[in-house]
């Protein structure tokens, strides 16, 4: 063979070779590991093993093989902890982060189940996390995973700018509609933001994808519950293997982030995904309903835990307004009235945790929540005493409208709205061993249910409400600005966590639920066109009580009166023989003022 030819076969093998490595079809494996330092809220001996038990060996994990990748999901407030008590454990965290073998990502301040609050909550929450992390010179990455993997399309408008992609479950999707792409856009309010489904496809044209692990950070050294969270090291083997197992045919370990730009590289088409309601995983066992009304056992009282959450909520905001109104005229440093301001920001937040409720939590989850709660009111009452006495307003009233920021005089005491017994202008249905219906009708348009329910012998209450028509709208939760008719061509019932209240009953009618009194989560039963607020009672709380308006009115007059209740409340304060009394005015005192 001549010297040319020679070449010329030669440079032709070596061209096919190059052609075949630059078009085959990578292999790529991911690991996401979710931390919650809150797993047993209150428990600080849990706490402190997750770091020891969990953590710190997925650290030495990696440290030990440098071509192994993973993103490390943890709430601000653990970031915290752990510097306190393990400031070495931040340190190594941060080399493996800045040398791109990890990606840290922080979702929000306490794993707080932000499905069922307004979006200012989680903002906040991002906020206090994000102080955190310039404090302790981290850095996240813009990925988003929460816990209990819960969705709500209004992540695209809440967290617009701050992240760019939501990764979840492909439980929510697949429950309600079918099988889903690994990467779609979602879109809510006019924004977009990009959504990786845990359950996606993974063989695709452009790549073939794996899970080298996608759970609880605890379970890869741990058994949870079932080992004390103490390790179990040929449990860890099991998650180790699976690595080396991956690694043996041809996967190379990829972040999230290196995952998504990798797809759009390699001309992945994104397709946009159809309206999915809130959700998280686990949706055959209820969703949200599971937080918010199932009684899985142990200490659970869902609705009295959750209307607490806002009850303090009301108190934090009530403060943070009359603090921005009047700062500069405060005694005492700016700073320290400033960080009292975040402590209670910072307590509301905890006890928002989702493990107060949902599942079988401990007494001392409960407690928590309840605890929190009380920490966050008493630094909002501190800061109001001081606002009061600074301002001369210290023995009269005030109202704070924490919408607009508008302080106003009020009378020392107010006449009660005029209102009569009446038959509620719907249909309502109790499910319950007795019930008692109190109906104020405050004008044509406007009536208030209070319903009193006794636990019936299996301790599940139903608050049933008729439909009429197929056109119902809400409000997903962080979305409380918007509304949105809810799908009818889903494949089962749709379970909305209501966070603003709102649900639109038709005829001209829209049913405001008190998230103050009790928070459940309604579920539209197609079958029989209703609405139905569900709770589980264990067998010593013998009733269940929820607030109902009733209001006539268009969909959108409606959401302005259901965020006027729940999400941005007018406040009246006073101070009465030297304690502060806080009282959020009702939908029929609006117009009172």
């Amino acid at each position: 063979m001549s010297l040319s030819r020679r070449v010329l076969v030669v440079a032709f093998s070596a061209f096919c070779l190059w052609g075949f490595t630059v078009s085959a079809k990578p292999k790529v494996a991911m690991a996401v590991y979710h931390f919650n330092l809150q797993y047993v809220a209150g428990d600080q001996r849990i706490e402190r093993r997750i770091v020891r038990e969990s953590i710190i060996p997925l650290l030495d994990f990696y440290e030990a093989h440098p071509n192994y990748k993973g993103d490390f999901e943890i709430q601000g407030w653990a970031l915290e902890v752990i510097q306190e008590e393990f400031p070495e454990v931040i340190e190594r965290l941060r080399a493996l982060i800045n040398s791109g073998q990890l990606e840290l990502v922080v979702a929000h301040y306490s794993d707080q189940l932000f499905i069922g609050y307004p979006a200012l909550d989680l903002q906040r929450s991002v906020e206090l996390s994000d102080r955190v992390l310039k404090k302790l010179n981290l850095k996240r990455s813009r990925v988003f995973f929460a816990q209990e993997l819960q969705w709500s399309p209004a992540l695209a408008s809440a967290l617009q700018g701050k992240y760019d992609v939501v990764v979840t479950s492909g439980d929510p999707y697949g429950y309600y509609r079918s099988a889903a792409m690994p990467l779609e856009w979602f879109e809510y309010a006019g924004k977009r933001m990009l959504v990786l489904l845990g359950g996606g496809e993974k063989s695709l044209k452009c790549c073939q994808w794996a899970w080298a692990f996608f759970d609880d950070g605890e379970v890869f050294s741990t058994r949870d519950y079932m080992s004390d969270f103490y390790r179990v090291p040929e449990w860890e083997k099991q998650h180790v293997d699976r690595f080396k197992k991956l690694e043996r045919e041809g996967y190379r370990f990829v972040t999230v982030s290196e995952f998504v730009a990798l797809l759009k590289e390699r001309g992945y088409k994104i397709p946009t995904m159809p309206y999915v309601p809130e959700g998280t995983w686990n949706m055959s066992a209820g969703g949200p309903y599971n937080w918010l009304g199932k009684q899985g056992g142990g200490a659970e009282t869902d609705g009295p835990t959750r209307a607490r959450n806002f009850r303090a909520r009301n108190w934090v905001l009530t403060a943070e307004t009359l603090v921005k109104k009047v700062i500069d005229r405060l005694q005492g440093p700016r700073a320290f009235i400033e960080k009292v301001l975040e402590l209670a920001w910072q307590h509301l937040l905890l006890g928002e945790v989702s493990d107060s409720s949902g599942w079988s939590p401990f007494p001392i989850e409960v407690r928590y929540t309840d605890e929190e709660c009380t920490v966050a009111e008493q630094g909002a009452r501190v800061l109001i005493e001081q606002v009061l006495s600074t301002t001369g307003l210290d023995t009269g009233c005030v109202f704070v409208d924490l919408k607009s920021g508008e302080v106003t005089p009020a009378r020392a005491s107010t006449s009660h709205p005029q209102a009569e017994c009446a038959a509620s202008p719907t249909p309502v249905k109790v499910r319950a061993a007795s019930y008692e219906i109190q109906v104020e009708k405050f004008s044509k348009d406007l009536y208030r249910l209070r319903i009193t329910a006794r636990r019936p012998r299996d301790g599940q209450v139903e608050f049933v409400f008729p439909l009429t028509g197929r056109v119902h709208y809400y409000s997903p939760p962080l979305g409380e600005d918007s509304l949105v008719s809810v799908p009818t061509d889903l494949k089962h019932d749709p379970i909305l966590s209501l966070a603003n209240g709102l649900f639109t009953l038709g005829n001209g009618w829209n049913l405001i639920k008190d998230n103050t009194v009790e928070h459940l989560a309604g579920t539209w039963r197609y079958k029989s066109n209703e609405l139905v607020f569900r709770e589980g009672l264990r067998e010593d709380v013998p009733t269940a009580e929820m607030v109902f308006y009733l209001y006539r009115g268009t969909p959108q007059e409606a959401l302005a009166r259901a965020n006027r209740l729940n999400v941005w409340p007018r406040i009246r304060v006073c101070v009465s023989n030297g304690q502060i009394l806080l009282h959020r005015l009702g939908l029929e005192e609006i117009g009172q003022q």
